[in-house]
C-alpha cells in the first residue's frame, strides 16, 4: 500500500502524533475510530501511520479507563 491510501496526509498524521497528549477523551475516540480504519497501519507500510494509531490507540484506552475509575 503506498502513503496515497491514507485517509489523512502524512502530515496530518505527524501533527496528530504531537498532539495526542493534549487531546481531549472525544477527540482521541474519534481518531482512534478514523485511525483504526486507515488501510496503511494495518500492515506497518507506514512507520508514522503506525506510530500514530498506537500512540493514539494507547492514550484513547488510558483515557477511557481513567474516565470510568473517576465515575465510579
Amino acid at each position: 500500500m503506498s502513503s496515497t491510501s491514507l485517509k489523512c496526509s502524512l502530515s496530518e498524521c505527524k501533527a496528530r502524533l504531537k498532539a495526542v497528549e493534549n487531546m481531549s477523551l472525544a477527540e482521541l475516540e474519534h481518531y482512534a475510530t478514523r485511525c483504526s480504519t486507515c488501510g496503511n497501519w494495518i500492515l506497518k507500510d507506514d512507520p508514522i501511520a503506525n506510530e500514530t494509531y498506537m500512540k493514539v490507540s494507547t492514550k484513547w484506552a488510558e483515557s477511557f479507563n481513567q474516565a470510568l475509575l473517576e465515575n465510579s
